[in-house]
């Protein structure tokens, strides 16, 4: 015998299956929030160091551009080329004017601190300006500066060369490291080198720089001067070789494209990220190390609050599950049953499944979707018996036609022996428009039927006003003959254009049709059939009364196919975006357009009435 399973087995497995569900979604979502916030704090990191490092790197740079402006001073300096090229004695007027004048320049430099010695060389003499002169030695510049070993490699080159990094000061007895700097200095008049630049730069200039510079212990800032590495740590510069290898390029998410940003494995076998920032001397850089402790600290932290996190999770879940499984299966046994009432035909409203909550709001929605099923059943019911009383009442103003079409006949053929043109005319017009009128019951037919019609009507109506109102037919594609339009739809609105128009002008009026095609997207076009008189014209208020008032025409045979009507007929056959639109100037002119698509009725291939 098979054995039934209780619902509490279903209940328990339910339970089993949500709780595992929400443990595996708490992973997932922890394992996706580690991974975005590891990234994320190595990347503020990287931002924020990047940004010091800036800062640190705009100092160094501003007292570098006071460094340089001293050195092109001297190699520009008309004094000083003068003293080039004269190489007068150091008792010499020049050579005190041209000392003197380099001491002003000097003295009003912002950086000149870390210009502990800067001297213009000629063959044989030398200017020196000198702040620990006490304790320099008493060498002959012009002759030692030569002989130094890097002096070649940095005169000879095209720009400011700083492959020899930071040495001990050559001229002092005690000892300070300076970047040595050696510049050529022209004749006045030619690019012919006459002498040289020598300049100190204390190394001071890149250890002052950090003294309110903040970064952690394991963080370590090194200065790069071309293949020369430095650690700069406690107001010290040393010498650092790179001991580490390129692990990735992250220069990618640096903030400015000059950045440089590398994972590297040092030589102690940790993983870190150097971030560069370029000075203003060429192939020189700042770097920084990014913390690793920082970095496990604010791990640790997060993993902390995760697990946390985790474990009220689960607890609020297994509680939302009892509490849920309390809530819910009720209100969804009520809901289904209605579900089931309706699918059976029972649209009525059940407002016992209207709770305050949630599931409340479905059961107001459930009853108010089987309202409006209920109401648009019934508006569909209504529209199709409007458009059935439409139908009808057209058919209503067709008149007996035999009986009238033959005594017209024989009214024509008297009035054309006795000789009356005008009532043959008229006679048969009038005729031909009971004819069309009689053909049937066919809702489409050809714009050059309806046309047909309307010319008719129109020979009728200028004999009835003895010639006063005149009429022009236009169509701009001779297309347009062959597409479909409702039968009576163009006759009301001319009706309409005479009577409350033109008549009340009591003079001579015009009415001009103009039928034309116009775009109506991209899959199909329009026809638009314009009706205008000039006639007394219709206010804004009156034009709007014409669309829905169903007594708006005085025709003998048309009365109940009013411009109201006609207006109806059309949004019910092809949509409401179609139909009359009115416009309007009193005192000047009115038209009626008439907008139908073009696609859906094409009647060239229709059969005869």
């Amino acid at each position: 015998m098979k054995r039934l399973r209780s619902p509490g087995n279903i209940q328990k497995r339910i339970l089993f299956v949500t709780l595992s569900c929400i443990l595996a979604m708490c992973l997932i979502i922890s394992y996706a929030s580690y991974y975005i916030f590891q990234n994320y704090l190595r990347r503020s990191m990287i931002q924020s160091t990047e940004t010091n490092l800036r800062f640190l790197s705009d100092t160094i740079n501003g007292r570098m551009g006071d460094v340089y402006r001293m050195a092109q001073f001297c190699q520009n300096n008309s004094n000083i080329a003068r003293y080039i090229k004269d190489n007068p004695n150091p008792d010499n007027v020049l050579a005190v004017s041209t000392y003197d004048r380099m001491l002003e320049e000097y003295n009003s430099n912002a950086s000149k601190t870390y210009m502990p010695r800067v001297t213009v060389i000629t063959n044989e003499h030398f200017l020196q300006i000198c702040t620990y002169s006490t304790y320099s030695t008493t060498a002959d510049l012009s002759q030692e500066v030569p002989g130094l070993p890097f002096f070649d490699t940095l005169l000879g080159d095209s720009d400011y060369n700083f492959s020899v990094g930071i040495i001990p000061d050559p001229f002092l007895r005690s000892y300070r490291p300076v970047l040595p700097i050696i510049r050529p200095i022209t004749y006045q008049y030619n690019s012919v080198q006459g002498g040289y630049l020598f300049i100190e730069v204390s190394a001071d200039l890149f250890t002052d720089a950090l003294g309110n510079y903040a970064h952690a212990e394991d963080s370590h800032v090194y200065l790069t001067l071309e293949q020369n590495t430095y650690l700069l740590e406690q107001n010290l510069l040393t010498e650092a070789p790179a001991a580490y290898s390129l692990r990735a390029d992250l220069s990618d998410a640096a903030q400015a494209p000059d950045i440089l940003i590398h994972e590297v494995d040092t030589s102690d076998g940790a993983c870190r990220v150097i971030i560069s920032v370029p000075l203003n001397m060429p192939g020189c850089y700042i770097s920084q190390s990014i913390s690793g402790s920082e970095l496990q600290g604010q791990r640790t932290l997060f993993l902390k609050i995760i697990g946390a996190a985790l474990v009220g999770i689960v607890a609020v879940g297994l509680f939302l599950m009892m509490l849920m499984d309390r809530m819910i299966h009720t209100p969804v046994a009520r809901l289904r049953d209605k579900i089931r009432r309706i699918a059976q035909g029972d649209f009525s409203r059940e407002p016992s499944i209207e709770w305050d909550h949630e599931l409340g709001d479905i059961g107001k929605g459930i009853n108010d979707l089987s309202e409006s099923v209920t109401s648009l059943m019934n508006k569909r019911i209504e529209d199709e018996k409007q458009k059935q009383d439409l139908e009808y009442k057209m058919l209503q103003s067709q008149i007996n036609p035999h009986f009238i079409y033959n005594t017209l006949s024989s009214i024509k053929w008297m009035a054309t022996i006795q000789g009356a043109d005008g009532i043959a005319e008229m006679t048969t017009a009038l005729s031909r428009l009971l004819k069309s009128i009689s053909k049937g019951t066919r809702l489409l037919v050809p714009i050059r039927e309806e046309l047909a019609f309307l010319e008719d009507y129109c020979t009728i109506q200028n004999y009835r006003y003895g010639g006063t109102i005149s009429f022009a037919l236009k169509v701009d594609d001779p297309t347009i003959y062959d597409r479909g339009i409702l039968r009576f739809t163009l006759q009301p609105l001319v009706e309409n254009s005479i009577f409350h128009g033109i008549e009340p002008k009591g003079g001579a009026g015009r009415v001009t049709v103009r039928a034309r095609y116009e775009d109506g997207g991209a899959r199909h076009r329009n026809i638009r059939i314009d009706v205008t008189d000039n006639g007394v014209g219709i206010s804004p208020e009156k034009a709007a009364q014409i669309l829905t008032d169903s007594n708006d025409s005085q025709a003998d045979f048309f009365r109940e196919i009013g411009v109201s009507n006609v207006h109806k007929r059309l949004q019910y056959e092809f949509g409401n975006e179609y139909g009359i639109t009115v416009d309007s100037i009193v005192g000047e002119y009115t038209t009626m357009s008439i907008l139908i698509p073009e696609a859906s009725i094409d009647v060239r291939s229709a059969g005869a009435d």
